[in-house]
């Protein structure tokens, strides 16, 4: 009887590990990641997306004329979700990210020599990412049946057949008191129409680090009211 116990108690354990990790897996959709600085003042946009945002007032931004943008860090908190990516492919989305940003805001924001009393400092973390299906995506979009298909939920703002995403964290802060601006935690995927972005993973990446880096430029003019370059 002792055995049966002690198999049944072992059997048991990885189950319990299940549940115990549960909510961590879940994540974005459950809590903001747990190990970012900002998570605590974060608010969910809507319950169980994965859209967490905390900002300050328009007004407070208007001052802001340079920007610092630091290397995109790849997140190392227990909640990750990279879903089988490797480390190494990590790093080098992590460097594509940063590449296209400091490219694309760099029109509208100059990089100071020293951080001033205008300057912002953009922090991004990767905090996982889904492969995409090469070959299968791209099959999807090429038909017409499948072009019709992704049209349709382009219009939508609708995902793509077996095209990965990013999930990210954004976080802005005063470059000289380090004082939190804003933070916001996001998915993002590549249009549906987008059919460069599902030959593989990195494709993805790219197609979304470009998108990323237009819209936050975007933002940032409107938040600053400075007009950038077309």
């Amino acid at each position: 009887m002792s055995r049966i116990r002690f198999k049944l108690a072992g059997l048991a354990l990885p189950g319990l590990a299940l549940v115990i990790a549960a909510p961590v897996a879940a994540q974005t959709r459950d809590h903001a990641p747990v190990s970012l600085q900002s998570s605590r003042k974060m608010v969910q946009d809507s319950p169980n997306s994965e859209s967490w945002t905390y900002a300050q007032p328009r007004s407070v931004f208007t001052k802001y004329r340079t920007l610092i943008v630091e290397p995109t860090r790849v997140y190392q908190g227990p909640d990750a979700q990279f879903e089988g990516i490797e480390p190494a492919d990590r790093a080098r989305f992590a460097g594509i990210i940063t590449q296209e940003l400091q490219s694309e805001l760099a029109k509208s924001f100059p990089v100071p020599a020293k951080a001033g009393v205008d300057t912002l400092r953009l922090r991004v973390t990767l905090l996982g990412a889904r492969k995409t299906r090469g070959g299968l995506a791209t099959a999807t979009r090429v038909t017409p049946l499948g072009f019709a298909t992704s049209a349709l939920k382009s219009v939508r703002g609708k995902t793509g057949t077996m095209t990965g995403s990013v999930l990210y964290s954004v976080e802005l802060e005063d470059a000289r008191t380090k004082e939190l601006l804003l933070a916001a935690v996001r998915r993002r995927t590549p249009d549906p129409l987008d059919v460069p972005a599902t030959l593989s993973t990195t494709d993805t990446i790219k197609s979304v680090a470009r998108d990323f880096a237009n819209s936050a430029r975007r933002r940032l003019e409107e938040l600053t009211q400075t007009q950038g370059n077309p």
